[in-house]
């Protein structure tokens, strides 16, 4: 791991203290055995480009729960997400255009970004190839997912570091991040209010928070939820955005698809 994504992180235990590397020895710029916690002394393990932040937690439920399963996480870009875009949003984007759409939105960050629920690192490929100055980092939850992103950075010889971390909270210190990007992750989300609050934190002025997601309407809706998902409406997503200090809302729709950005002042 790249000492530069160390210091943008702070400890999920005390969500206050900086981690510094328990063996300072090795090579300058990286670090390879566990790190600190300043405030607390918890420890973290770092292998190779990851960092584990993630307690022990409950099993998650639906669709969530599938995305722990390692045969999932090696065919969810070519199979399984397809099949569930297919599903929930009647397949009327295709993850070209959405790249497309949201990286126009992310704008020109000079400050380290985060793609938020990576999975196997799709658009964390593509953001690594677009944005060479900037230090991109993939976050997710589900171990098998990124480790799936991590063997297919190894094959394309691709450079990221990679935070498996619940989300909210975020565990990196105040206004350290130039954006936030978040490809079809809010509907896993319950607490979006919480997610949005943390994003304000960790984004510097005019930081942007990118996200795509999807509507349902009348009692569909409640089926969703029952499978653990969150669909909202654009009036929905605007006031929790407003709500948590962010401006400049802008979206994108097609069919039940939206995606939408805000920008911190």
């Amino acid at each position: 791991m790249r000492r530069s994504t160390l210091h943008l992180l702070r400890c999920p235990s005390c969500a206050a203290g900086s981690l510094v590397p328990d063996d300072d020895a090795g090579e300058p710029r990286l670090v390879f055995g566990p790190v600190r916690c300043l405030g607390c002394r918890a420890t973290w393990a770092v292998h190779e480009g990851l960092i584990d932040l993630a307690p022990e937690r409950a099993r998650g439920k639906g669709l969530q729960q599938a995305m722990e399963l390692p045969w999932v996480a090696r065919s969810w870009e070519t199979y399984v997400r397809p099949a569930v875009d297919a599903v929930l949003t009647r397949g009327q984007l295709d993850r070209d255009s959405e790249y497309v759409a949201m990286r126009s939105m992310l704008g020109a960050p000079t400050a380290p970004v985060i793609d938020l629920g990576c999975g196997p690192g799709l658009f964390l490929k593509k953001l690594v190839r677009d944005l060479p100055s900037v230090n991109v980092i993939g976050v997710d939850i589900s171990r098998p997912m990124i480790e799936e992103a991590m063997a297919q950075f190894r094959e394309l010889q691709l450079a990221a570091d990679f935070v498996r971390a619940e989300a909210p909270p975020l565990p990196f210190l105040d206004a350290c991040l130039g954006g936030v990007l978040a490809s079809g992750m809010v509907h896993f989300v319950a607490d979006l209010e919480t997610l949005l609050a943390e994003a304000r934190r960790v984004l510097k002025p005019r930081g942007r928070f990118v996200a795509s997601t999807y509507e349902a309407r009348g009692t569909t809706r409640a089926l969703h939820q029952k499978a653990g998902l969150h669909p909202r409406g654009e009036d929905e997503l605007r006031r929790a955005a407003e709500a948590s200090g962010f401006i400049r809302f802008e979206r994108i729709r097609t069919g039940p698809v939206l995606v939408w950005s805000a920008e911190l002042p």
